[in-house]
């Protein structure tokens, strides 16, 4: 693995699966050692028992080399400012929402809602309609207990230009969820109060159910910018803020 989401990082192999939600980018040098004329299948096999098939790989019918590569795997990096974490403007996120109730008292575009419930969704994608309507009980999300609506609302926090920002997010859902900001790239500092080997730089970082992930990035890039799921349903259902630059 050399990049994630178009940021290098110490070149290094994966302990385990490679992991990816919607809008997560990961380039990887596959070093392939089979035989001439041999063919492997790619399957995505996240959820049990609803496993498809991708792509193939094939190899040519004669090797181009022998050996390994003698090249160096390590990419420049790219000119993005170090957050400093010391003094650092600290915000905790959660999301919340989905199945079994947990809407109970959230607010959608800053009005209060009942609580709803919904049904399972396979391959991490909710089935519901475009109006977030599903069995006639309305489907939400939340980001801080609001479930925004529409793409114009207040921004959920403001960060002075040139101020290292630290997010403590929080998945206080059932679901796995991509959280993707928009307008920046930020490091992945820890993972459930765990310190990140590498702090890679990301813009989207996927939440397993019940997850935590500190996240810092400097915040020099003004303007309004979308923080939600890339999971677009439920975005579209509510998952989605704003985070103002000023």
């Amino acid at each position: 693995m050399i990049a994630i989401d178009g940021q290098p990082v110490e070149p290094h192999e994966p302990n385990g699966l490679v992991v990816l939600g919607p809008a997560m980018r990961i380039d990887l040098i596959l070093d392939m050692t089979g035989a001439p004329g041999a063919r492997m299948a790619v399957d995505d096999k996240f959820y049990e028992g609803l496993g498809y098939r991708l792509t193939h790989i094939e190899y040519a019918n004669s090797p181009l080399r022998d050996r390994p590569l003698a090249a160096s795997m390590t990419l420049p990096p790219n000119p993005i400012p170090e957050p400093v974490l010391g003094g650092a403007q600290r915000h905790e996120v959660r999301f919340g929402g989905g199945m079994m109730g947990m809407m109970g008292g959230r607010r959608v575009g800053g009005m209060a809602g009942g609580s709803s419930s919904s049904g399972m969704m396979g391959g991490g994608m909710m089935n519901s309609s475009r109006d977030g309507m599903m069995g006639g009980g309305m489907m939400g999300w939340t980001v801080n207990g609001v479930s925004a609506s529409g793409h114009v609302h207040d921004p959920m926090l403001t960060i002075p230009r040139g101020r290292t920002a630290v997010l403590n997010l929080v998945n206080d859902t059932a679901w796995w969820h991509p959280i993707h900001l928009h307008g920046h790239s930020f490091r992945v500092v820890s993972r459930n109060g765990v310190p990140t080997p590498r702090r890679e730089w990301q813009d989207t970082v996927l939440m397993a159910p019940q997850e935590t992930a500190e996240i810092a990035f400097v915040a020099d890039n003004p303007g309004d910018w979308m923080f939600h799921c890339h999971i677009l349903e439920h975005q579209a259902a509510g998952m989605m803020a704003a985070i103002r630059v000023d």
